[in-house]
């Protein structure tokens, strides 16, 4: 397999065995303890505005520069996490992480103790400008603060709870070895690199790799059942002594979201997958099959054996984001020159891509296992849009600085229509524009439709645990199938293998409820992507201002100045529109 550069981590650390790691921990658990002997119990409704704001510029820091740390430690377990070292570095420092922020708890809780209509006015005073969403917040979650006391426990727990679990999880899958033999060609391949196998033009190919995965992921079935079940019942104890009221509640807080708007989204979504049947009944003549099964979801409708080197890659991305913006381009473009990326998949480097922000003073990393295909491509675009947006945020403070997961996606996406407009426009033949189409409306498929399919799923399997507990493997199954099946309609024959699939997806166990942003972020950039198309450069500015905004505003806030409102169905019909746009054109493709 070629290998591609890897990222640089020297700007953070040297290695996990940096003697300046421990020295920056020591300092910083010293600047932490000051901070509580100085300011611990001694915040009343008489503290004025400026002592406020002194004190909540410590914090920042603080808190800013614990996250350092544990940035390095977790972006070096991820290209790593089968050395033991490395497993043992992410633990110690996550553990230090939360030392840190326990000695912090309480500053958060004495605030949240001020009366309503004095954190209402410190928001509004000039001198906390800057601070006003963070007051905004504390302010919200009054009614799920625990004692001091408590909240300790549950963090310190989280070591040996939910974040173990996850670390687990995540090890298993990311140590398994998937042997391919086909066609006398044997591969020792990863989940990432097995997963792209459903992508060959060869069904026989696709056929197998199924079965492989399938196999592998049976291996794990008890493991990952068992792992499930105690981060249900692990989110069940915290909503009980938080005082949330239904299990996505707690996510919808941390998203910034009212659970009508996200109701009201997965409801558009789900009354439309018939755009998903008509797609996949469309491909099912193309490729010239009877039945389409699981394994021909992503089976390309043109034999293609195109491949994309990452110069090429990188120079299709830049010129898209140039034509864009020269802002958004030269903030891309920094990724490549700076080594800020790690591309190739390898033993011990978990599947899968993302965008790490870091903090604002630093900048952020990506992570991609790069294999040289068009999907490859619109995935580097995807997570460089996060990059961008993070690198246009960087202005922002620390507490302003993170968005909520409903809107992280607004530049990702953006990103990946950005790419996929500029292959369009130069597709050589019919052959060409229809691979297109067939890889873009997929990719948007599984970040709408399947993600709804998905956060359906959670909804489901959350009320029946606390029903009845622990969970079966086949109860979990059942509701997945239930919930897939619902999707695909007379579209796709599932098979008894594809039941198991739940099992190998992170994000039910590392963020329960997270999948539902994926769906709410694309549908919000597929609209946002139709008012540039409408509006051009007038649009250009806003959009850049919305993304330099970070997570200074909540998101109905910050989206309203494009006259958007997150609770209302026809919204969310407007991405929906674009999606069955692109579906009808594929349906023209005979």
């Amino acid at each position: 397999m070629k290998k591609y550069p890897e990222w640089n981590l020297d700007d953070l650390y040297e290695s996990i065995n940096d003697p300046k790691i421990s020295n920056d921990f020591e300092r910083i658990k010293k600047e932490a303890q000051i901070f509580e002997n100085k300011f611990r119990g001694n915040m009343d409704e008489k503290t004025s505005a400026s002592e406020i704001l002194e004190r909540i510029k410590l914090y920042e820091k603080i808190k800013k520069e614990s996250d350092k740390i544990l940035t390095f430690a977790y972006l070096s377990f991820c290209t790593n996490n089968d050395n033991p070292e490395a497993g043992s570095f992410w633990q110690i420092q996550l553990s230090n992480n939360i030392a840190i922020s326990n000695s912090l708890i309480f500053f958060d809780l004495e605030l949240s103790k001020i009366s309503d209509d004095k954190l209402k006015k410190l928001a509004q005073d000039k001198l906390l400008k800057n601070y006003k969403k963070y007051l905004q917040i504390i302010a919200s979650w009054k009614p799920h603060r625990l004692s001091e006391k408590e909240e300790k426990i549950i963090n310190e727990k989280k070591i040996t709870g939910a974040l173990a679990f996850s670390r687990f999880f995540e090890q298993e899958h990311s140590r398994k070895e998937y042997d391919f033999n086909y066609k006398g060609k044997k591969e020792k391949l990863n989940q990432s690199q097995i997963l792209s196998k459903l992508y060959s033009s060869d069904r026989n190919e696709r056929k197998k790799a199924v079965q492989i995965l399938t196999d592998g992921l049976s291996d794990n079935l008890k493991m990952s059942t068992y792992v499930y079940n105690m981060i249900i019942q692990d989110k069940i104890v915290d909503d009980r002594y938080m005082n949330f009221t239904y299990p996505e509640e707690s996510r919808h807080k941390e998203n910034e979201i009212d659970r009508k708007s996200v109701d009201v989204m997965a409801q558009v979504i789900s009354d439309n997958y018939s755009i998903v049947s008509k797609f996949y009944n469309h491909k099912k003549k193309l490729i010239k099959q009877k039945e389409l099964f699981d394994c021909d979801r992503y089976a390309p409708v043109e034999k293609s054996k195109a491949k994309f080197s990452l110069q090429e890659a990188k120079k299709i991305i830049l010129d898209s984001f140039g034509k864009f913006s020269p802002e958004f381009k030269n903030n891309a473009e920094d990724f490549f020159k700076n080594k800020w990326i790690d591309f190739t998949p390898r033993k011990g480097k978990r599947g899968g891509a993302f965008c790490h922000y870091a903090t604002p003073d630093l900048h952020p990393y990506i992570f991609v296992n790069y294999d040289n295909n068009i999907e490859n491509v619109l995935t580097l675009a995807h997570e460089l849009g996060h990059g961008v947006n993070a690198c246009l945020a960087r202005k922002q403070s620390y507490l302003n600085f993170d968005w909520p997961l409903t809107i992280a996606e607004t530049a990702s996406v953006f990103a990946e229509l950005l790419v996929f407009d500029s292959l369009k426009s130069k597709a050589k033949d019919k052959k060409e524009e229809i691979s297109l189409h067939t890889t873009m409306i997929e990719r948007i498929f599984s970040t709408v439709f399947r993600q709804n399919a998905m956060f359906l799923f959670e909804r489901d399997v959350f009320s029946l645990a606390r029903e009845k507990g622990e969970l079966s493997e086949k109860e979990f199954s059942n509701i997945w199938r239930k919930r897939q099946k619902e999707m695909f309609g007379n579209s796709v024959e599932l098979t008894e293998n594809y039941d198991i699939w739940w099992s190998y997806i992170p994000h039910f166990i590392n963020k329960p409820f997270y999948v539902y942003a994926y769906s709410f972020g694309e549908l919000l950039s597929l609209s946002l992507y139709v008012m540039y198309k409408k509006d051009g450069n007038e649009f250009v500015e806003k959009y850049l201002n919305i993304l330099e905004s970070g997570g200074s505003k909540n998101p109905q806030e910050l989206f309203s100045v494009l006259g958007i409102d997150f609770s209302k169905k026809e919204f969310w019909e407007n991405g929906m529109r674009l999606i069955k746009d692109l579906v009808d054109e594929f349906e023209s493709f005979s």
